[in-house]
């Protein structure tokens, strides 16, 4: 009889599993940039809407505790749930969104790893850079599962982190980075068990909203 080879390698997992759901802000007024800067936008007149549709699915999670970085957007995003489950949302910094400039020198996806550091001038350069972009966006995981374990947990966050932390698990490179799109007000998920084994459980998840979010996907990586 056939039997699956993964089950040769599975690992053991031991209960009680936590889930992680990562939240990313609706969308936020950037006409209101200039005036009250980056860290201080509101959410927009279309991110209400979207945050009424997402909270709406939030509260059906079962959360128990919820994380929110230190930009308005990401903790206006989460204080309709919060406020209704009687929640305090936590504030940490280290969910800020990750200033990234230089990623759009990378573009060149058909390439190996090897003929990318051969070929791209900087590759090697931003590859080091995500790196450390990853370790910090996981050890404030390690972080958050330590002291949650068996809850349901949500993190309210931003596209690059939310990215460098799925792309961390997945240990791609910054070309795994660049492939992977997070919609705002998207809902990805993350199962670890006791000892701290991962499964990412989904990505993306906008299936809250009616109409779905405007990609942006091309909009950094300008010629």
């Amino acid at each position: 009889m056939y039997q699956n080879p993964y089950i040769k390698i599975k690992p053991k997992t031991k209960k009680p599993y936590t889930e992680i759901f990562l939240v990313r802000h609706c969308n936020p007024d950037y006409s209101l940039e200039s005036k009250v800067g980056e860290r201080q936008m509101p959410l927009s007149k279309e991110g209400r809407k979207q945050r009424k549709y997402l909270t709406k699915t939030l509260l059906t999670l079962g959360l128990e505790k919820m994380y929110a970085s230190e930009l308005k957007r990401a903790q206006e995003t989460a204080f309709p749930c919060a406020e209704k489950i009687k929640k305090e949302i936590i504030i940490d910094g280290r969910l800020n969104e990750i200033d990234w400039k230089n990623w759009s020198q990378i573009k060149y996806f058909h390439m190996s790893e090897k003929k990318r550091a051969k070929h791209l001038k900087n590759y090697r350069d931003l590859d080091n850079q995500l790196d450390k972009m990853q370790v910090i966006a996981r050890r404030a995981l390690a972080d958050i599962f330590k002291n949650n374990k068996g809850r349901r947990v949500a993190i309210f966050s931003h596209g690059n982190f939310i990215r460098a932390l799925l792309t961390g698990i997945l240990n791609a490179d910054v070309i795994g980075f660049l492939s992977l799109e997070i919609f705002q007000s998207s809902i990805s998920k993350l199962v670890i068990d006791r000892d701290g084994y991962i499964k990412i459980s989904y990505i993306n998840d906008v299936s809250h909203l009616p109409i779905i979010p405007q990609e942006d996907l091309f909009t950094t990586l300008h010629d």
